[in-house]
This record gives structure tokens, sequence and C-alpha cells, in this order.
């Protein structure tokens, strides 16, 4: 049975999964603004960000 702080890091887990999923829509419009190089370094502090969020024993 799992518990609350196993329930937490797997939620946490498909968030991250979520936020590593390519989206062509979002990366061409980042590529289209000439910022895509930007949206990839808010989502590397984003990532380390979540990975704080783990629950660990």
């Amino acid at each position: 049975m799992a518990d609350q702080k196993d329930k937490w890091n797997r939620g946490l887990d498909l968030f991250i999964e979520s936020v590593l999923k390519p989206d062509p829509k979002l990366r061409n419009c980042a590529h289209n603004q000439e910022c895509f190089n930007e949206l990839m370094e808010v989502r590397q502090k984003i990532l380390e960000h979540l990975e704080s969020m783990r629950l660990h024993d």
C-alpha cells in the first residue's frame, strides 16, 4: 500500500514527465519569437525546482 510520500512522489514524477514531453507547437512559437534558448533555460530551472520538491525518507 502506498503511503502519502509515495503518492506525492508519483504525482511529482508525472508532472515532471509532462514538463519533459516535447511540445512542438510551443517550441515553434519560441523559435518564431526568438526566445527558444530562454524557454529551455526556464524549463531547466523548473525541472530543478521540481526535483527539490521530492519527498525523501
